[in-house]
């Protein structure tokens, strides 16, 4: 659905297609019978490398998870059908207007957005320490699963929010000798890695970090 949604080319749609790739099921059984041999393959690609993320006091209160989760407001997820990155659409007004369904968050909607991401992180990267190198129980497994799509989802509905940061730095930066689906391309990975390293406890406005690693990465 959501390939169809942000457009087949764009890193996030192949950034979904290398996760499929990697977790695609093989010939044989799996060692945990209750898991299927593609929750196998992806729980020893989390397992292979230490889960990355940006600490915060809120993790360490009585409670956390109650309070990071279920007493925060719900954001809305954005609808991104408008979003075609090979379209050099000088126009933003017909591709991501006010009846687009772009979200404009809040600071503090960004706050809540960034606390649950890092958090299922933070929960992810505890359960690989707990095990260590030992081959994880099948509950420990579900747990490493868990929490790691939880961050996925994270991940991807922060990013869904600002693809409009992307277009718009794109078609301020014109690169003549860059074509525009490529620059594109450079923006929306820089957007993702802005994802994964944006402190909001520093009191920033996402964007601003955004657009500064979107325009460094243009220079590039």
């Amino acid at each position: 659905m959501l390939q169809a949604m942000i457009g087949h080319n764009s890193p996030l749609s192949r950034l979904r297609q290398r996760q499929r790739v990697l977790v695609q099921p093989e010939d044989g059984p799996s060692r945990r019978a209750g898991l299927t041999t593609e929750e196998e393959r992806l729980l020893h690609r989390i397992l292979a490398e230490p889960m990355d993320y940006i600490d915060s006091d809120e993790f360490t209160r009585p409670d956390a998870e109650r309070r990071i989760y279920d007493d925060a407001p719900v954001i809305e997820r954005p609808d991104v059908s408008w979003y075609r990155p090979l379209m050099d659409d000088p126009e933003p007004s017909r591709s991501h207007g006010k009846n687009s369904g772009t979200v404009l968050l809040t600071a503090a909607q960004e706050r809540v957005l960034f606390l649950q991401y890092n958090y299922a992180r933070h929960r992810v990267r505890q359960l690989q320490l707990e095990i260590g190198p030992r081959e994880p129980t099948e509950d420990e497994a579900r747990d490493l699963l868990r929490w790691y799509r939880k961050a996925a989802n994270y991940r991807e509905q922060i990013a869904e929010t600002n693809l409009a940061l992307v277009l718009a730095m794109a078609k301020r930066t014109r690169m003549s000798e860059v074509d525009f689906a490529d620059l594109v391309s450079e923006g929306n990975m820089a957007l993702l890695r802005s994802v994964d390293k944006f402190d909001c406890g520093r009191g920033f406005k996402f964007s601003t970090y955004a657009c500064r690693a979107i325009l460094k990465a243009f220079s590039r």
